[in-house]
Parts: C-alpha cells; sequence; structure tokens
C-alpha cells in the first residue's frame, strides 16, 4: 500500500480559550486531490495553517512521508506544503511580480541562477510575461490569483493547499483557476482545496474531507459524501447540479443507475446519446 505523503493524527489546536480543531486525523496520499468542505468558521483555514506548520498545534503529530514532524523540522514542512491563502494582497509583498515571486525562492537560502531559473518556469507556466514588471497590488482579481500561486510554485512545493481558490472571481478567471488546477494536478502535485462550490468539489476532487465545529465528521469520494443527507445537513451542504440531474433521470427511468456517475455536463449528454443509441436497436 502506497505511504501517505502527509498525515496528522489526534490534533488539535485553540486560540487562546476557544478551541478550534478538535482530535483532527487526515491522511493525504502523493498526487491526490481532496476539497476540504464546511461552513464559514468550520476550522478549515486553521486546518490548513497548522497543516503547513505556520501555526503549531497543541496536541497531536504529523507525518511527512512518514517521518514525524518535531520543532526543528517545520521550516522543512513549510518548503514542501505551500500554502495559497484566499486573500491574495494578503499574501503580496513585494513591489513588483518578479521580485514577489523571487521572495519565496530566496527565502530558501538559493543562488541566483537557480532563482531565476524557477522564476521564469513559473512565469511562463502560469502566462505572466507581461505583468512581470507591474505591481501586483494593482492587478485585476485574476491576476492577482495567478501570481500568488506563483509565489508558491516557485518554492517547488510536494503539496499545494488552496484556500477558496476561485473566491471573487468573475466565471472567467474561475474557470482559469481550474484549467490551472488540473494542469498541476497533470503535473503530479499534491492538491488540498478549501471551497464552497459543490459543483467544482464534484467534478474535481478525489475525495471530500468535511468540517464541523472544528471536527472532521466526513471523508469519502464525492458521490458518497453528497448521499450522507445527515453530514449535508450538518456542514449546510447541497448535492452538485449534476448529481441532482442524474438522480432525477435515474428515478424517471430514462438511465439506469448502474456504473460510474456522470461529473460534467458533457458527461451526461454523451452517456444520454450511448442510452439513446443503444435503444434504437
Amino acid at each position: 500500500m502506497e505511504q501517505n505523503l502527509l498525515e496528522i493524527k489526534n490534533l488539535s489546536f485553540a486560540y487562546e480559550e476557544k478551541q478550534v480543531l478538535k482530535d483532527i486525523h487526515f491522511a493525504v496520499r502523493r498526487g491526490e486531490r481532496v476539497a476540504v468542505m464546511g461552513s464559514n468558521g468550520a476550522g478549515k483555514s486553521t486546518f490548513f495553517l497548522n497543516l503547513n506548520g505556520v501555526l503549531q498545534a497543541d496536541s497531536g503529530e504529523i507525518f511527512l512521508e512518514g517521518k514525524k514532524i518535531g520543532k526543528k523540522d517545520f521550516l522543512e514542512l513549510r518548503k514542501r506544503v505551500g500554502f495559497v491563502f484566499q486573500d491574495a494582497d494578503s499574501q503580496m509583498l513585494a513591489s513588483d511580480v518578479r521580485a514577489e515571486i523571487s521572495f519565496g525562492p530566496m527565502n530558501l537560502g538559493l543562488g541566483r541562477a537557480e532563482v531565476k531559473e524557477r522564476v521564469d518556469e513559473v512565469i511562463q507556466y502560469l502566462s505572466l510575461s507581461d505583468l512581470q514588471e507591474k505591481a501586483p497590488h494593482y492587478l485585476s482579481g485574476g491576476e492577482k490569483k495567478r501570481v500568488s500561486i506563483a509565489d508558491i510554485l516557485a518554492m517547488k512545493p510536494d503539496v499545494l493547499i488552496f484556500d477558496e481558490p476561485m473566491a471573487a472571481l468573475d466565471p472567467v478567471n474561475a474557470r482559469k483557476v481550474e484549467e490551472i488546477l488540473k494542469s498541476l494536478h497533470k503535473r503530479g502535485k499534491t492538491l488540498i482545496i478549501a471551497t464552497h462550490d459543490v459543483d467544482f468539489a464534484y467534478r474535481f476532487a478525489d475525495r471530500i474531507v468535511v468540517f464541523c465545529d472544528g471536527k472532521l465528521i466526513a471523508d469519502e469520494i464525492p458521490r458518497v459524501i453528497f448521499g450522507m443527507e445527515e453530514i449535508m445537513q450538518q456542514a449546510h451542504l447541497k448535492k452538485p447540479a449534476i448529481l441532482e440531474i442524474w438522480e432525477a433521470l435515474i428515478a424517471a427511468g430514462y438511465v439506469s443507475g448502474e456504473g460510474a456517475f456522470p461529473l460534467t455536463q458533457e458527461e451526461v449528454v454523451k452517456k444520454i446519446r450511448s442510452v439513446n443509441q443503444y435503444n434504437k436497436y
């Protein structure tokens, strides 16, 4: 069985007297896409900050490729687990885009040539060439998001954490970010993504974990999660539109409930066409 890339056991965390995370167990394997869902205030962002070592838990253990992370290992954890904040402005420090992307690799202590190579690579990968001399805070929302992703990619982490990556973006830029996420997955990156978008989580994630009141209350494949009525009510989730449509077609007898459920509109159309073609004979 493949070893977990990142794992936490019995993790709890409190801000002063307020308990925010309670006895969390979580693991992710290399190359997985995990969606993290739950209401605002459920503990998702604090969970992420513990995962990459920005915050240190009151109790519990973190393992990276099977190795327990001690106090002296938190710098290594932050190098290998990158965090893209929901608010891009809160992540940006430099006066221009190129300097902004260079900031992370420079803090890793890399030489000038290595920093330049990494920065050039992510600028090309995320189509930022025309923006590299501009001030980050004057960019559009979609451009800022790409720069904030470039910030973290230039550090070459094994795990990429995204906190609401499509929040406040228009549909065009949201689609661009989703395409970036798909591309990162094809490159073998491990992705952990907080989202309120049930349609995105259903079609993109390998697994969904659900938080409620600081507890991780469910961890399953998307189709199973969205069939768990009690979990859905606790976390204030609704069913994805594609899943509702497919279940209505099954109930009406137009399609069979056997086999894999479609994840996108294109897959729904393809399956219906195949059923209609079969019924002609």
